[in-house]
């Protein structure tokens, strides 16, 4: 049963290209084992399989790109010292939804600021659960048009059991299941400024 996490809106870009306008943005929480894609099913099969250090898999032990499907969708997300996250790498795929690269970006930089809110809130449950948490994102526009997207973000640790990346998977679903990647659908999903 899916648990809402988090609601937000009213964001209005200041000085941003293009026309946008408010939008609301959800998320809710799923059980990983019910994930609706084959890939997120995938990517969570092979955390779970994978050889653990105090419950959390080695980075070198999973291979995320061999997941099927997953080339493009997937991104690698360093822990910081200081609690923040910084992307290591972001598939291609992930950049042409989000309309830029955020490789080597922090969590903080992403934009709107309710985003960036959100994805550091469930990147934060992910690192203190200390497993797999599938999360459904869901933005309306003003053009009362839903984006809505699964993302099964996997905690990593490079040694000693310390969750020091997380290994994220994205499936971007239209309303009848299919998956669609299309950059222009909402505000959050647009060209940086």
């Amino acid at each position: 049963m899916a648990r809402p996490v988090w609601q937000g809106g009213g964001y209005r870009g200041a000085g941003s290209r293009g026309p946008r306008g408010p939008f609301r943005l959800e998320s809710l929480e799923h059980d990983p084992a019910t994930a609706p894609h084959r890939r997120l099913a995938a990517a969570y099969a092979a955390w779970e399989a994978a050889p653990k250090v105090a419950g959390i898999p080695l980075r070198r032990s999973v291979a995320p790109e061999q997941v099927p499907d997953a080339v493009g969708q997937i991104g690698i997300v360093d822990v910081l010292p200081t609690g923040e996250f910084r992307y290591r790498m972001f598939g291609s795929a992930l950049v042409a939804a989000l309309g830029y690269d955020a490789t080597g970006r922090l969590t903080s930089e992403l934009d709107p600021p309710e985003y960036a809110t959100l994805i550091t809130r469930q990147y934060q449950a992910v690192v203190s659960a200390r497993r797999p948490i599938l999360h459904e994102v869901r933005t309306r526009g003003e053009n009362a048009r839903t984006l809505r997207y699964f993302r099964l973000t996997a905690p990593l640790t490079l040694n000693d059991g310390r969750v020091d990346q997380l290994w994220m998977t994205v499936a971007m679903l239209g309303s009848f299941g299919e998956e669609v990647f299309s950059p222009q659908v909402t505000p959050l999903f647009r060209p940086r400024d």
